[in-house]
């Protein structure tokens, strides 16, 4: 800045100039005056007179170079400092607000959805008894039935019929514990020990599991035995149960160390090196899938890569991926990062995911923030800032695609060379769930995305009625064994990113109503013939069921109406729970873990 040219410091130093000449002439009065008598009163005035300039010139000077110091601000040395640091402006503010209250939740950081309706739902459409219930039986399902607390301080999820780990659907059906403001002001998490222990120790079993290997999508427990083909083809070794890389599974990750960050800053387990690493490893994946098309460029490198499958391109079965297992074509100079699979598990089309890119760029802010007040790892901030900007303008350059009908809209696959899949699956990340994921979508645009979701031209919106009840929602390509099915995840989906309670309260009368009379919310369902459904036993479903519920009313969760025992606690270390925790005599889940729903069961998900 240049001080000679600032009015600021011209009307210093024109101040100082004054002030010298006023001393000046004062000591020259006192010269001509020597020798003669001087009278008190005169002497007394100038005294006063020389202590009150002295007072004014210090205030001056305060009130100038705090003006100077905002100027200074103004002129974008905050936007230096991000530079020189890389770090985004949301993580500076963060920082500063974590030096002055270290405890203080970065909302700004959260997603807006669900938007909260507890205070008012009551002048609302209300809420059955039996949906309160059924929220209770959903929030605690995972806990119940698929969470095995180990030795070392890990915790094992699976998904509920299919026994192995999906790093999504495990900590999707861990979120609702995470979330803040549940109960008396906390979160369950913080609430109950043990639930902070299943957390946490998912946190570090995820974290191993991707230092094994970091394009697997699920794993299971033990050291597994696999054949030639499973190893060569499905990329299965060791603990690995499905080698589908997908980008979404470590963006539900960085999800959950954020929301664990949130409710425990401190916490010993953000820590540690090895969840660190696995964050780092991650980030370095998603940088060298930006150029999956080149096969030099996307093979990841570094000390932390040292796995089976490390030092060359990512290649999967033929049969689902075409050019012998590389996939469609894609520009690299796109912006985006690559994804083999969705978060389905079903193959990509084109492999730029844009709602998964769309996750990536909301956990890539969080990873900022980690990285800088956690881990004090400038490198992996500024990799994320660059991976993140990156990414953005990729989604509005290829992203966005003009529509005839409905003008511009989100597309739910491109391959940044002119070809885009205009579509929506159900399963989260999905171009519906945009709100809820937290990203800073464009209003209009979405919009018309939503327009398009909830019409006949996105091939899997499907309609039926049964037993009086209409039904309208998203379906998936994964279920195309069961006509025109729907999803309770899209439903569910819809009412959580919608801000109109009375449309919330009939979509969870209307899944209630689509669970057939288990009590349940499946994988898909007829919407002709509720009763013909695909997963009886898939808790992310319910997790989120719970979550919408609990947007809606403060009556769940309540130790009365609903408590958990964990599956398994094979820790010799056991910590105390809360009033949630059931005691054995008196507990009874009522889950059927081997029910059987009638339909074709698939051999994986």
């Amino acid at each position: 800045m240049d001080s000679s040219a600032d009015p600021y410091v011209k009307s210093l130093l024109s101040f100082g100039s004054s002030l010298e000449s006023a001393l000046s002439t004062n000591s020259n009065i006192n010269t001509n005056r020597r020798g003669k008598r001087r009278k008190s009163i005169s002497s007394s005035w100038i005294t006063i007179l020389f202590i009150g300039i002295i007072i004014v010139w210090f205030i001056v000077i305060i009130l100038i170079f705090g003006r100077l110091e905002d100027e200074l601000l103004s002129d974008g040395s905050i936007e230096q400092q991000q530079s020189s640091r890389g770090l985004a402006t949301e993580s500076i503010d963060t920082v500063q607000q974590q030096q002055t209250k270290p405890q203080v939740v970065p909302h700004h950081s959260l997603p807006k959805y669900p938007i909260i309706h507890r205070s008012i739902s009551q002048h609302a459409r209300p809420l059955t008894d039996q949906a309160i219930l059924q929220c209770h039986k959903a929030l605690w399902h995972t806990v119940n039935t698929t969470v095995s607390v180990l030795p070392h301080n890990e915790t094992f999820v699976i998904t509920g019929d299919i026994l192995n780990l999906w790093l999504r659907d495990s900590a999707a059906q861990i979120h609702p514990l995470l979330i803040p403001n549940t109960y008396n002001g906390l979160s369950l998490v913080q609430l109950d020990d043990k639930l902070q222990r299943i957390v946490s120790g998912l946190i570090l079993k995820t974290a191993r599991f991707i230092r094994f290997d970091p394009y697997a999508n699920a794993f299971s427990n033990k050291i597994q035995q696999f054949s030639k083909h499973d190893q060569t083809i499905l990329g299965r070794h060791g603990y690995i149960a499905t080698w589908n890389y997908e980008l979404d599974s470590a963006c539900y990750y960085m999800r959950m160390i954020y929301f664990f960050y949130i409710n425990f800053p401190n916490h010993s387990i953000l820590q540690m090196q090895e969840v660190h690493d696995a964050v780092s490893i991650m980030v370095d994946v998603w940088i060298a899938e930006q150029k999956h098309e080149d096969d030099k460029k996307s093979i990841p490198n570094g000390t932390l890569f040292d796995c089976v499958h490390c030092g060359k391109p990512y290649r999967y079965n033929p049969k689902e991926l075409k050019r012998n297992g590389k996939g469609t074509k894609t520009n690299s100079s796109a912006g985006l990062t690559w994804s083999g699979f969705r978060p389905s598990d079903d193959a990509c089309v084109y492999g730029y995911l844009i709602p998964a890119n769309m996750f990536a760029v909301v956990v890539l802010g969080y990873i900022e923030e980690l990285s800088a007040l956690i881990w004090n790892d400038d490198v992996l901030v500024t990799k994320a800032q660059k991976l993140r900007t990156e990414i953005e303008e990729g989604i509005q350059r290829y992203g966005i695609v003009q529509h005839k009908t409905y003008g511009r809209i989100y597309a739910y696959e491109v391959d940044g060379l002119g070809n885009s899949l205009l579509m929506d699956d159900a399963n989260v990340p999905s171009l519906l769930s945009v709100p809820y994921l937290g990203y800073e979508y464009d209003e209009q645009v979405f919009a018309n995305t939503k327009r398009f979701l909830f019409s006949k031209d996105n091939p899997w919106f499907h309609r039926g009625k049964s037993g009086g009840v209409e039904y309208q929602g998203i379906g998936s390509p994964h279920t195309h064994f069961i006509p025109s099915s729907i999803w309770p995840m899209a439903m569910i989906m819809e009412g959580l990113i919608s801000n109109n309670i009375t449309e919330k309260v009939i979509l969870v009368e209307k899944l209630m109503s689509s669970s057939a009379g288990t009590g349940w919310m499946h994988e898909s369902f007829n919407p002709n013939n509720p009763k013909r459904f695909s997963r009886p036993w898939f808790c992310w479903p319910d997790s989120l069921f719970a979550e919408l519920v609990m947007s809606l009313t403060d009556l769940c969760p309540r130790p009365q109406y609903g408590k958990y025992a964990v599956k398994e606690w094979l820790d010799p270390n056991d910590v105390s729970g809360s009033e949630f925790m059931a005691i054995e005599e008196d507990y009874d889940d009522g889950a059927e873990s081997e029910s059987e729903s009638g339909d074709e069961e698939e051999e994986e998900r």
